[in-house]
């Protein structure tokens, strides 16, 4: 066999495999979720039953439409059909941008919401049942911009809660500072605790590690080598501030 016609043959083969690898990595279906005005979704989690939960935001479903903002929540199947959804909130702008299934097949909703609460955005906590129908929702804040971003069930069957708070600690009220919520199976409050600088500082993300403690990653304008920075910190079962990892943005990023 001619040199070149083994190296065409190589060519054919190479080819056929990145096709395949082309062909896998395909989309198996989309879909979307909305009506006349501007949805959203913010967070996504698969369910048990194998289908999905989607939170969001929504401009066309809710009593605060089409002006103002409501909580969205999709409940899909496997292939991403809807079988419900629900909105949550009030009058004024109500956003979810966190959703976990919880241990009793209902779900949990984190955002912040202008309807209710004391300050102007306050953290919004909706607990629901299996179908999406409202358990209980809880406020959480004080008299300025407060903002959940994550939430998590707890192994004591609680619930923590980060954000960012401009009602509490160091920076407020020039600033944000990162805001956690520790609360009960009934989403009454057991602690909070913010963490931070005189800069802007935002929780986004947060675990239950395996010793009971926690982990909240988000990002600070007060420490660090850039504009912004990724912040990690790590507490106890006991929410003692153990310690601050800061890995270096780009010098003026976003």
């Amino acid at each position: 066999m001619s040199a070149m016609r083994t190296g065409v043959l190589a060519c054919v083969l190479l080819a056929a495999i990145c096709l395949a690898s082309i062909t896998a990595a395909q989309t198996s279906w989309q879909r979307t979720y909305d009506g006349p005005g501007y949805d959203g979704g913010w967070s996504v989690q698969q369910t048990t039953d194998g289908g999905y939960i989607i939170t969001g935001y929504t401009y066309s479903f809710g009593p605060g439409t089409p002006s103002y903002s409501n909580v969205y929540l999709v409940k899909t199947n496997a292939s991403g059909d809807t079988l419900w959804t629900r909105t949550y909130g009030g009058a004024r702008n109500d956003r979810g941008n966190s959703v976990q299934q919880t241990s009793d097949g209902g779900y949990i909703v984190a955002g912040f919401t202008w309807s209710f609460g004391v300050g102007a955005d306050d953290v919004y906590f909706v607990k629901t049942d299996a179908q999406g129908d409202t358990l209980w929702t809880r406020a959480y804040g004080g008299p300025s911009n407060d903002e959940g971003y994550a939430v998590q069930q707890t192994a004591d069957g609680g619930y923590i809660i980060a954000g960012n708070t401009n009602s509490f600690g160091v920076g407020t009220p020039d600033s944000d500072n990162v805001y956690v919520i520790k609360t009960d199976p009934s989403g009454d409050t057991l602690w909070t605790r913010t963490y931070g600088g005189p800069g802007y500082d935002e929780g986004w993300s947060v675990q239950q590690t395996t010793d009971g403690g926690y982990i909240i990653a988000g990002r600070t304008q007060s420490f660090g080598a850039g504009y912004h920075d990724v912040y990690l910190i790590r507490t106890d079962a006991q929410i003692h501030y153990v310690k601050p990892c800061l890995i270096s943005a780009l010098a003026g990023g976003a």
